[in-house]
């Protein structure tokens, strides 16, 4: 169970590289990193931790990342937790499927930590 002085992060995807930046990253924020590396393990995780952020790729093995963003934001229990998706797609293909899962921000890869930190400020400034 993460710290509940520090706020924490979930981190679902499959690419080592990418999870070991965004670790690394987080941490120097001060924050609790969950780490998962495909849907379900990620889902399950996510249910049993409750973060109050996970960074989620939309193409993910076991469950995608849109099956996972939708069972959390469409559960009474978790559709508080701010989700951002990530995708090596073209926004325009995945847009549709971005929409009806519920997430609240999509970023393309490659991206930068800047970009996904204003994501993540957005839900500073709102709350």
């Amino acid at each position: 169970m993460p710290n509940n002085s520090k706020k924490s992060v979930l981190i679902i995807d499959s690419d080592n590289a990418i999870v070991n930046n965004l670790t690394k990253r987080f941490k120097k924020q001060d924050m609790v990193v969950i780490t998962a590396r495909d849907g379900y393990e990620g889902y399950v995780r996510a249910c049993k931790e409750t973060p109050d952020l996970i960074i989620l790729e939309d193409l993910l093995s076991s469950m995608s990342g849109f099956r996972v963003s939708r069972l959390l934001k469409f559960d009474e229990r978790f559709k508080e937790i701010r989700i951002i998706m990530i995708t090596s797609n073209d926004l325009g293909t995945v847009n549709e499927m971005y929409e009806a899962c519920g997430a609240d921000e999509i970023l393309r890869k490659p991206f930068r930590f800047k970009e996904l930190m204003e994501a993540i400020s957005i839900e500073r400034a709102a709350q």
